[in-house]
């Protein structure tokens, strides 16, 4: 087995953006088909009356934990500048049978304290202190973004909208152990990632951006994120139940729940990643102080006495500023955009490796949720009581979905293919580690499209050109599947309605993993036929055949490229797959700035090959030249040749050069 698991939840469980529809859960349903069980007529005031709020929530929250294998939850739900109910359900402590306090038990938000950061980022551009459209690097102090694409570089706008062009990572981005956390000046400084698209062009989740963006925070007031974040946000709201360190001081850590994984058909109590990137996760807090921030941003930027953002900036920081497709939901800057029922609301998901939570603002009605779970079927959850809560609420007339044409199959494959999600490692070797898992697009011979993932199985309903619905009527969170198209026709990549910040590119044939890995049994089968050299050596040996002259030089060929497709075969199915099943070592190179010995060593080994391979590349042009042995054996040479290049294209696809530590 090899680290990819723990990667891809560091990646997704942790990016904040209500990933239900990426990972499987708990149960085998899927959380983005669910449909509310609450038969309660709606109310057009919204949720304003506590004692019907708390009848709904008693209705949807219980059920939804029961479905999911929640242990326990707490959520807060506010209307028209108050606070209607703050509640507590299940278990903090399985074991002990502690149940949760609303008022007193603290949940781990994930990435919603990216729009405390956010918050923060937009006070300094009130004041005029930051622009959001110059030059980051115009803030930092003690290191720069590297000019990757030249006039064009990354800004507050960009990294607030998921658009800076990062990488994502989650290389170091937890610590092994509390002692361990580093700074986020030093985290931002020794693991940027690198630029791999070009500012603006298209989202993709960065948790360092917006660390980053609070080491610009430092760099402009002086003053460390943490009291910058508790003196101008925490304080003025009375948030005195709320703290981002990760090690938290012993009154808060006493009354922070546990979080649970699902395994063996129960909940086992985990511990929970250590975050080095706290202004992008690290927030703890209760769901009352929650409300206050929650109330603050439905107001405008006012809290009772305090006003911690301008009424005009905070219209800015709620309002669009960016979609990958106009037929998407946007990025505002910080939050984002999700459709339901016809109604806009803006969100933000949070998630770490066993807490799992929503915050949700409809300005227009002045009211909003916050709720969070402490296991994974908390993703389940937090979609469960969006979709309730919006049917309940602000009900909406669903369409009526048209039929499928099965005359459309051949058009249709216009939209078949392999995609990836594009929020993943690209230039080191954490790629290999950690690649999203692919999603297979089919036209059917009954006009839909069906998409097999991880998930499972859905077949989509064309509603419009290039947009999808589910063909079984259900209205995912997630919303309906876009298609974005390149100026030629061709499909780029797809996204989904209601997830403004999650692009799945589409695949070449040469960019698949079943490609890749074919790739690579085919060269090492080719290479493991220069065996039959000594074979054929020892056959002349033992039948006394006599050498022929001057076959030096062919003797030489053959010792280069043979060495090398050894040493090619042993890095590609022995040694790789040793480093990185020991999770010791992986986990060593991936938490703390050691680089393990043999992981560079195993890594040194196609760097070796490759300055072999040249060398082979060039016997095998001078074979043909100079007519070395028979015809089939200098078509032989050719092809081991070949192989290794192949060999080494694989190799450098998934970054397994030692420079790419």
């Amino acid at each position: 087995m090899r680290l990819s698991g723990i990667v891809i939840c560091i990646l997704l469980l942790f990016g904040g953006v209500c990933a239900s529809s990426l990972q499987g859960d708990v149960s085998s349903e899927s959380p983005g088909a669910i449909q509310p069980a609450v038969d309660a007529p709606p109310l057009v005031q919204g949720p304003s009356d506590p004692a019907e709020v708390e009848a709904f929530l008693d209705t949807v929250i219980p059920a939804a934990m029961a479905r999911y294998s929640v242990p326990g939850a707490t959520v807060a739900v506010v209307k028209d500048g108050r606070l209607v109910i703050a509640k507590g359900y299940g278990y903090n402590d399985l074991v002990n049978r502690t149940p949760i306090d609303a008022d007193a038990t603290l949940f781990r938000i994930g990435s919603i304290s990216k729009l405390f950061t956010w918050t923060t980022v937009m006070q300094l551009v009130e004041e005029g202190k930051i622009d959001l459209d110059a030059d980051v690097n115009t803030y930092l102090k003690d290191f720069k973004v590297p000019d990757t694409y030249p006039g064009k570089p990354v800004t507050m706008r960009h990294m607030m909208t998921h658009t800076a062009g990062f990488e994502d990572t989650s290389l170091r981005m937890t610590a092994d152990d509390i002692g361990n956390v580093i700074s986020i000046r030093q985290y931002c400084a020794e693991n940027m990632p690198a630029r791999v698209n070009p500012p603006g062009k298209v989202s993709l989740y960065s948790n360092y951006a917006t660390t980053l963006a609070a080491v610009v925070v430092e760099d402009v007031t002086g003053m460390s994120f943490e009291h910058y974040l508790q003196s101008r946000i925490f304080t003025p709201l009375g948030m005195d139940q709320t703290n981002i360190r990760e090690d938290l001081p012993p009154e808060f850590a006493a009354r922070l729940t546990k979080g649970y994984s699902f395994s063996h058909s129960e909940n086992v109590a985990t511990d929970d990643y250590i975050l080095n990137v706290g202004p992008a996760g690290s927030i703890s807090s209760t769901a009352p102080d929650m409300a206050k921030f929650m109330i603050a941003h439905l107001q405008r930027g006012t809290y009772g006495n305090a006003t911690i953002l301008a009424p005009e900036t905070a219209d800015l920081m709620h309002s669009w500023a960016f979609s990958v497709d106009p037929r998407v939901a946007g990025m505002c800057l910080g939050f984002y955009e999700q459709y339901y029922n016809g109604q806009r609301v803006i969100v933000h998901g949070g998630d770490t490796d066993t807490f799992h939570s929503l915050l949700l603002l409809f300005q227009e009605e002045q009211a909003g949720f916050f709720v969070s779970g402490n296991s994974a079927g908390g993703r389940g959850l937090r979609d469960a009581l969006f979709a309730a809560y919006m049917d309940h609420y602000y009900p909406g007339e669903p369409g009526a979905l048209p039929q499928p044409d099965p005359s459309a199959q051949a058009r249709l494959q216009l939209y078949a293919g392999t995609y990836q999600m594009n929020r993943h490692n690209y230039e080191r070797f954490e790629r290999y580690l950690g690649l999203p898992s692919t999603i297979e697009i089919t036209a059917t011979p009954g006009g839909t499209l069906r998409m097999v993932s991880s998930d499972g199985m859905f077949e989509y309903i064309e509603v419009e050109p290039g947009v999808f619905a589910q063909a079984d009527g259900s209205r995912p969170v997630k919303g309906d599947v876009i298609f974005h198209t390149a100026p030629d026709g061709s499909v780029e990549f797809y996204t989904f309605t209601n997830y403004p910040v999650l692009v799945y590119s589409r695949l070449p044939w040469y960019g698949t993993p079943s490609f890749h890995d074919n790739l690579k049994t085919a060269a090492g089968i080719l290479l493991g036929t220069v065996i039959l050299w000594p074979l054929l050596f020892l056959f002349r040996r033992m039948h006394k055949i006599p050498e022929q002259p001057g076959k030096k030089m062919e003797t030489t060929a053959r010792w280069i490229a043979g060495i090398a497709a050894l040493i090619l075969i042993a890095f590609a199915f022995i040694l790789l797959p040793w480093v990185t099943d020991d999770m010791g070592m992986m986990i060593t190179y991936m938490k703390t700035q050691v680089i393990p010995g043999e992981l560079t060593a195993v890594l040194t080994l196609p760097v070796i090959a490759a300055i072999l391979t040249l060398a082979t590349v060039a016997f095998a042009i001078l074979a043909w030249k100079e007519k070395y042995w028979t015809f089939p054996h200098r078509v032989h040479y050719t092809i081991i040749a070949i192989a290794l290049i192949a060999m080494l294209w694989w190799v450098h696809v998934n970054r397994l050069w030692v420079f790419c530590l």
